[in-house]
Order: C-alpha cells, then structure tokens, then sequence
C-alpha cells in the first residue's frame, strides 16, 4: 500500500485504459466557469510539492456530487498541480509491471478522504466513522486532555476495539500474517499518549488486541520482508508498508517510491515464492490528484476515487487491463476466497471479488523483474529498518536526519506538516 496517488496521475495514459479523456479542462471554480480552466499536462518532475488536499472535506469539494470538477477548487484554486501526470519516462518501474501483468482500471479507494480510514478499509472493510472527519492531531486531543488519558471522551480508540479485522479471522483459522510497517510499542495505553495508536498507515495500532500474543510479534520493519523472503519464512498474507520518503506521498520523489516497490517485487519474483504468490501493489487515496471516473456509491461512506491497483502473479493475465469494479473491500474478498475464510460483513460483502485479474488454468508465468541497480537499491535502505528521512526533499531544513517520531514511529507532522 503506498501513497496519495490517484488512477489519471499515474495511469492517465496507459495505452487501453480509462483514462484521461481528450479535451478535459478542469475549471479554477466550478461555480464560475468564466475563471478558466486547466488541462492535464505530463510532468516529468518526481517531486510534487507542496503536499495537496484531499481529507474529508477536500474530497467532497473535488467530488462536487459526482461532476468529478472540484479538483482545483479543493487545492486552493490557484494552483494547477492537481492536474499534472506522470508517464513511463518517469515511473518505468510500475508502467513495466503493469505491462507485463494486470493493470486494474476500475480499482477504487473505499472512502472519500485521508490514509487513515482507507487503511482501516484495507484491513476491516470498515473504519470508526470519526476516522473519516477528524485528523490523528484531533483524535489525540480528544483522548488526552492535559496531559491525562481520559478514555471517556475518546471516541476513535473506543469505536476501534469492537471492528473485527481480517488479521483476527487469520489467526483464528491459524493462518500465518504480518504487516510490514514499524513495530509497536508495548501497550495501547503508551500508543495513546505518545501518537503511536492514530497512525495513519498502522490502523491496527488503535486496537488494544494488537498489543497482546500472537499478534503483537507480527508487526515488523519493513525491510524485514526482504529477509523474511530470504530466509523462507514468508507469512501466507503479508501487508507492506512505506517510510515516508519511499511512499510517493507529496513530496516524496516517485522515483524513491519506484526503488521500494521494485526491491520488494524483484525480491519474491526471485525467490522460492513466487510461483504461488499474488502481489497488489496500490495506493491509499487519491492524495488531491484529478481522477475522471465517477465512484461508485456503497454504503456508508464509499466509493472513494480511483487508485491505481496492479496484481502481479505468475497466474496474473498477461499484458491485461481489468475493468472490474474493485475496491480495497476486494482484497479483503480475494483473502477470504482463497483461504477459506468467512467474510468479516463489511465491505467485503459488496465488493467483487479480484478472480477475474487471474487465470489459474495457465501454467505459471515467468517473472519480469524491472532491472534496477545496487545504487537505486543502497538509495532506500536507510528506510527500511527505521524512520528516518531518506531524502533532503522530505526534510525542509534539507539535512539527512531522524524524523521527528515519537517512540514507535508516529508523528504528529508528515513530510511537510500535512499528516494525512
């Protein structure tokens, strides 16, 4: 799961997918056409800055009631980055997977707003409703009031405990799992206090069962799925998670975030793995980009905007661009079907299934690994076994450095201050 990028800014273009379509011109302010308007335009710059809108309020302002105009109006309007997209000149790495593998056209984020709601969509099917309103800063200071925990009046950590996850249908049927992020630190009670327990790429840290045997032991570094593929002890469901540098979050360079997911792709593609593996690489949300296809409505709160999805396999078709309607609540679908798990009642019940991405009647293809160097390898590995900043660009005092994480790796300020 990577970051903040929406179907049009990365896939835009792709030959054979809906995309941009010819002509679009998004307007500066829907309710005053005569203000102008922008085209998409290629932008061969790997670093978008600063960081846009797109949390709750921002979505429905793009959204407009399905007109699908707000784009520029949610930005501010003045400022046209909303509308720029990348090609294969600068993101070959995931063009090059999505080539030779399937490209999933029609893959939404489940709700309209930041990385926290839709990460806990990834992993229940569902979120605490005020996940989707509120920011971790606002959460935070509803659960802590000077200086004091005060449960009563915390309504996130509360809503959160009774969600049931995918992970508890994992363990409950003895299924092996991890999630490749950060560890967590050793009770929900320090998370609460010290930030760790409103990450917004670790929603499962609000969840007091995560600080408990078996599951506490499965939250790693992420660079412990190199290892792990290595070594022979890849879990059967594994969830990776980015640093910020590596996360294609604004402004994280793409080309850092193309590095991270072609070592962890290589890395099965070579490995003992990869005949019986299937890999989905997407992004959380739409990060403030233009989208053009209209969301899907299900309840309550979703469909968000399109994110990219690819599903690498050797059982993926080949050079296959899939129209299917999926949604986080897919994957959700794919797990449970494949390991024979009962559905958790969520999302997952109304969203299809990711089979037709497949065809498990082909013998098992070779791989395509994306040729990548031992320098664009050396370049992210200061974040993968810690939080730090990998790159001068996420840092604006420019200076490589430790990011300002509490204790288990939250921090109440991302990249440029914007923490969704």
């Amino acid at each position: 799961m990577q970051e903040n990028r929406a179907f049009d800014n990365f896939f835009g273009t792709f030959p054979g997918a809906i995309g941009i379509p010819p002509n679009l011109c998004i307007p500066y302010n829907p309710n005053s056409i005569a203000a102008g308007c922008v085209r998409p335009y290629l932008t061969t710059n790997p670093i978008t800055n600063p960081d846009l809108p797109h949390a709750y309020n921002a979505s429905q302002i793009a959204y407009d009631n399905g007109k699908m105009d707000g784009f520029l109006q949610a930005a501010g309007g003045a400022n046209s980055e909303p509308l720029s997209y990348y090609g294969n000149q600068t993101i070959p790495v995931i063009w090059s997977y999505a080539t030779h593998y399937t490209l999933a056209d029609m893959f939404f984020s489940s709700v309209k707003s930041y990385s926290q709601p839709n990460h806990w969509y990834m992993v229940a099917g569902t979120s605490p409703q005020v996940s989707i309103f509120e920011t971790s800063q606002q959460e935070k200071a509803n659960c802590v009031v000077g200086g004091v925990l005060t449960m009563a009046t915390c309504a996130y950590i509360n809503e959160a405990q009774p969600i049931q996850t995918i992970v508890d249908l994992l363990s409950n049927s003895g299924l092996t799992w991890k999630y490749y992020d950060a560890p967590l630190t050793s009770s929900l009670t320090r998370a609460i206090m010290n930030g760790g327990a409103f990450d917004y790429w670790n929603t499962l840290g609000a969840k007091n069962s995560s600080y408990t045997p078996p599951y506490y032991k499965n939250f790693v570094w992420r660079g412990q799925i190199l290892n792990d593929t290595l070594d022979g002890n890849l879990p059967q469901v594994s969830w990776v998670i980015p640093a910020g540098s590596i996360s294609d979050h604004p402004p994280a360079n793409v080309t850092y975030g193309e590095y991270w997911i072609g070592e962890v792709v290589n890395n099965i593609m070579n490995s003992q793995y990869w005949r019986n593996t299937a890999i989905i690489v997407t992004w959380d949300d739409y990060g403030g980009f233009f989208d053009t296809v209209v969301p899907p409505v299900v309840p309550q709160f979703g469909l968000g905007f399109r994110a990219p999805a690819i599903i690498i396999s050797p059982y993926a078709k080949s050079h296959f661009i899939d129209n299917t309607t999926y949604s986080f609540g897919s994957m959700l679908r794919l797990i449970e079907w494949n390991f024979k798990l009962p559905s958790l009642g969520t999302q997952d019940s109304v969203s299809n299934n990711m089979l037709n991405a497949f065809d498990f009647g082909q013998p098992p293809r070779a791989a395509y690994p994306y040729p990548l160097t031992p320098q664009d390898y050396a370049t992210i590995q200061p974040c993968l076994f810690s939080d730090q900043y990998c790159s001068v660009n996420e840092n604006p005092g420019g200076v490589l450095a430790p990011i300002a994480y509490s204790a288990n790796g939250t921090s109440t300020a991302f990249l440029d201050g914007d923490e969704d």
